[in-house]
């Protein structure tokens, strides 16, 4: 059952966005959901090398500038974040605006500027669920090569400005 647990990241979650153990996080996925001009939800997968906190109302994206998931964005002004851990899932909530069209280090991504206004955990009810819980968040595999780890630290590094 999901319930707001306020309008500002918790520490853990702020400790996950911080892009300074990239390590932990290099196979982790998250879901970027925005509105599209129907609608629908319109989902997307974003990985921790697109996306950091700069503080625990602050976020900053890198996506693709010519994607729908960033034209919705445009247009509505919102998106979703889901990020999946083991036992929780976490969605959080807010306003979102484009900074830039394009990054020096990768110009195919827009910067797009979160500001948070709720944050949700949902996780089993013990009482009506008893003994059930999360497994995992969303993962994948990523070689995690030198290029691709310098390139990640340079967008990172340009979403903290």
């Amino acid at each position: 059952m999901s319930r707001s647990i306020g309008d500002t990241l918790p520490h853990n979650l702020l400790e996950r966005l911080n892009g300074r153990n990239l390590d932990a996080v290099s196979d982790r996925v998250l879901v970027v959901c925005s509105v599209d001009d129907r609608g629908f939800p319109h989902p997307a997968l974003l990985s921790y090398f697109e996306t950091i906190a700069i503080d625990a109302r602050t976020i900053r994206l890198a996506m693709y500038s010519n994607s729908r998931s960033v034209q919705n964005a445009r247009r509505e002004g919102r998106l979703t974040l889901v990020l999946v851990e083991d036992r929780v899932a976490y969605y959080i909530k807010g306003h979102v605006r484009e900074l830039s069209r394009s990054m020096p280090d990768a110009p195919h991504n827009a910067t797009l500027h979160f500001e948070v206004a709720e944050v949700m955990a949902d996780e089993p009810d013990p009482e009506s669920e008893r003994g059930a819980y999360i497994t995992s968040g969303i993962t994948c595999v990523n070689p995690r090569d030198g290029a691709a780890m310098h390139l990640a630290r340079q967008i990172l590094a340009h979403l903290a400005e």
